[in-house]
């Protein structure tokens, strides 16, 4: 994971993702998503094929392209056609690099993240032990009792 970011930042970058992609799900026509190879990712029976594995793919989402689709926490469920295929997909947020339109009047590009990230055993309370340890700042307590003579 990116020391860089709290968990807190991350989980605020998947809402962003999800709510830009429903942005576009109620707004476009038809759009496209890049998504980079991820642990998480599943791409029914055909997978990441090719140099797929390394450049990631571009999904293609419109009114003829996806039967069913749910926006998770952590993760976007689609069914998608390639080629006469229907495959699930559960693309996780973190994997998400780009959003463009079909005319491409709109692109975005945004942070990935390649690994798979648990929050389940991670707290914010370790998260601010964390950086109070690794910080060379000293911690003073002002709600300490004072002494009665002063």
């Amino acid at each position: 994971m990116d020391e860089n970011l709290k968990i807190e930042e991350i989980k605020t970058l998947r809402e962003f993702k999800a709510s830009i992609f429903d942005l576009f799900w109620e707004k476009f026509g038809t759009f496209y998503i890049h998504i980079l190879p991820h642990p998480n990712l599943e791409i029914g029976k055909r997978g990441l094929v090719g140099n797929e594995n390394e450049s990631g793919i571009v999904l293609v989402f419109g009114p003829h392209a996806v039967k069913s689709i749910s926006s998770q926490p952590e993760y976007l469920y689609a069914e998608l056609q390639f080629g006469y295929t229907w495959e699930k997909l559960i693309v996780p947020w973190d994997c998400i690099f780009g959003i463009y339109d079909k005319n491409q009047n709109s692109v975005i590009k945004m942070k990935v993240f390649t690994e798979n990230i648990d929050f389940s055993d991670y707290t914010e309370e370790q998260e601010n032990k964390k950086h109070i340890k690794d910080s060379k700042v000293i911690q003073v307590d002002f709600g300490a009792k004072r002494h009665k003579d002063e």
